[in-house]
């Protein structure tokens, strides 16, 4: 039995609470007092119930907006929050762990960076360990439920790098048996399945989804040709970014299963040829994390990575102008940028060691 801290709210925290606790974990359920109330029936009744493709119902050993009674020995520590609050979190957490926890992430994009920036050389900084999905596709279905659709599991990435040889066998036995390691954080982060998935058809379907009388469905009602090109040519951005560090990025092609895409059609099977992700519903809302994680976090990171290596993104800055109108900011100046990372200014050879020492 290990240790284990959760911090969060939404789906992923609480199905990932599901899933330790039901390994025989001890798990204890964080959230900042703002939030408390949002998981107000976990907290009276410290039960949380996953149905669906794993069906459990379990009772977590403790629910609280402590930070210490949360983090405070355990073994793991899960941070699932949406990435523009993970400074906030990064806040929260310093001086409260050591440098024997391992804090993870998922669909992070590069988040050991921002907890760098906001930790300095702090020696109890724990080791971070980062994935591109969450181990599993779910939602909130109803207070104190959440309904899992389907597993997977991707590589981890950790921070600094040399700590997989020490950690990962480990956390293959301890929490999931992930496929493989990537390099560094940089190439996760570059790595991430979402901003080549869900910009498009989102970007094209805009009014959908702000129908208050329509329930939307990405997979089942966006996945359609027009928004797909564009996500097609968001990864081929992408990949050249990677090309440019010397990544051989192939994540959305493994995602959809296929060798290569160069046209729309293998990602309109991906989406339409599976169950658990035609189910999903949403988003309904322009706020929703399609929106405003996968883009002023992810492809505003990859164009600014793309800046520095001198790669040109004109599709990346196009959804990024065009998304930043729709939420009144300016995403390339709100965004996670290389700069927000502490990586403006810096060569292409110091941030390849960057994010694998730590140190540049």
């Amino acid at each position: 039995m290990k240790k284990i801290a959760v911090l969060g709210t939404g789906n992923i925290a609480q199905t990932i609470a599901v899933d330790m606790k039901a390994k025989g974990h001890e798990v204890k359920l964080f959230a900042p007092d703002y939030l408390i109330s949002k998981i107000r029936t976990i907290v009276q009744t410290h039960e949380i119930e996953c149905v669906g493709a794993f069906e459990a119902k379990v009772t977590l050993d403790s629910v609280t907006s402590d930070i210490d009674e949360a983090v405070s020995g355990a073994d793991y520590i899960f941070l699932c929050a949406p990435g523009n609050r993970h400074e906030e979190y990064a806040k929260i957490l310093k001086g409260h762990t050591d440098k024997n926890q391992l804090l993870f992430t998922f669909n992070a994009c590069m988040a050991a960076l921002i907890y760098k920036k906001v930790w300095g050389d702090d020696e109890n900084c724990p080791v971070f360990v980062e994935s591109t999905i969450p181990p599993f596709s779910s939602r909130r279905s109803e207070p104190g439920q959440v309904r899992m659709f389907e597993r997977h599991l991707a590589p981890v990435a950790f921070f600094p790098a040399s700590a997989k040889d020490k950690y990962f066998d480990m956390i293959c036995e301890d929490i999931y048996e992930f496929p493989g390691v990537y390099e560094d954080v940089l190439e996760c982060g570059l790595s991430l399945i979402n901003p080549t998935v869900h910009p498009g058809p989102c970007l094209v379907n805009l009014s959908n989804i702000e129908k208050p009388d329509f329930t939307f469905f990405l997979y089942e009602h966006g996945f359609q040709p027009s928004g797909l090109k564009i996500d097609v040519l968001l990864n081929k951005e992408r990949l050249a970014i990677g090309e440019a560090f010397g990544y051989k990025i192939h994540a959305l092609e493994d995602f959809a299963g296929v060798d290569r895409i160069d046209s729309w059609e293998p990602l309109y099977a991906m989406g339409h040829g599976c169950h658990p992700l035609t189910s999903i519903a949403g988003p309904n809302d322009i706020n929703y994390r399609y929106l405003t994680e996968d883009i002023p976090i992810d492809l505003v990171c990859w164009a600014s990575l793309g800046d520095i290596v001198g790669i040109d993104t004109p599709i990346m800055d196009a959804v990024i102008t065009i998304i930043g109108a729709v939420h009144d900011t300016d995403w390339f100046e709100n965004g996670r940028s290389a700069e927000v990372l502490g990586l403006k200014g810096h060569t292409l050879e110091e941030i390849s060691s960057f994010v694998k020492t730590g140190k540049f």
